[in-house]
């Protein structure tokens, strides 16, 4: 099994980097980082497709690749008790959403609409938030993987994209061009009481949260340069996680906040980088 190495850039920066047997022409993106710390799952065309795979990081550093289907097999969210891991694919004839266990075994889908259902992302209790073209324009839904009974949280004439369910039940984060720009929005779970947090200049989107809903972290698009930002959880304070020359995207948190695991792409590859960002 492909073993993984960290390499450290100064004290603050580590890029998970391969193996020298492992061919250079592939992109590892998407990552979440497991509640328990202990592992990072991801997407990676390098067998040639897009799948899933998960990073041991403790105690040993490890790579499994959990699934192996010629669909496309995109964005991996650990439920809150890291014993499931939801993602959406094209395995049946377009996007579903599907569960699975984190060891790859006992794949099931969640969601049966011809419409497009993807990036999932787990509530506190369990069920799925997503966004959906099923009624003809992309809203957010809510669906129980154990019954298959599907909410509609929102619906009006604005894209609602890339949802983050609080850890702490509160709210759901969203991205929304409503007012112009990709900006970051919160509603309560309901659906009800939108509260709008950033004022962008370019596009605000991938939120994800803290593990203790403390903070959220982002995407900031600006002109050619794309970075990570950090907000509150009210959205005051905010602050870049990432500046340079990279494109940087889709962060995840570690169990305590301190650091983050993100996709940036390096000499013309995707690659999964770890880096500080508390003391």
């Amino acid at each position: 099994m492909t073993k993984y190495l960290l390499a450290l850039l100064g004290a603050l920066l580590w890029v998970v980097s391969l193996a020298q047997s492992q061919p250079k022409g592939f992109n590892d993106f998407a990552p979440d980082w497991s509640p328990d710390g202990t592992k990072i799952v991801f997407v990676s065309d390098r067998d040639g497709n897009s799948e899933i795979y998960l990073l041991t990081l403790a105690p040993t550093t490890d790579l499994k690749r959990l699934t192996t289907h010629p669909g496309s097999d995109l964005r991996p969210r650990f439920s809150p008790d890291g014993q499931k891991i939801a993602f959406y694919s094209s395995r049946d004839g377009n996007y579903e959403i599907y569960i699975m266990n984190a060891d790859g075994s006992g794949v099931t889908r969640v969601t049966q609409n011809v419409a497009t259902d993807w990036d999932p992302a787990w509530t506190p209790d369990g069920k799925i938030v997503f966004e959906s073209f099923r009624d003809g324009w992309p809203d957010l839904y809510l669906v129980d993987p154990l019954t298959g009974m599907t909410e509609r949280l929102t619906q009006d004439d604005w894209r609602e994209a890339f949802p983050a369910w609080s850890p702490r039940n509160d709210k759901i984060v969203f991205s929304s061009y409503r007012e112009g720009s990709w900006d970051l929005y919160a509603m309560r779970p309901n659906g009800l009481v939108r509260q709008k947090l950033t004022n962008s200049d370019g596009i605000y989107w991938y939120p994800t949260w803290s593990r203790d809903g403390r903070f959220l972290a982002f995407e900031a698009v600006r002109g050619d340069e794309s970075d990570i930002a950090r907000l509150d959880a009210n959205g005051q304070n905010f602050t870049w996680l990432t500046r340079d020359i990279y494109r940087d995207s889709y962060p995840s948190f570690s169990l305590d906040g301190k650091r983050i695991v993100y996709t940036s792409v390096r000499q013309g590859y995707q690659r999964l980088v770890i880096k500080d960002v508390l003391p």
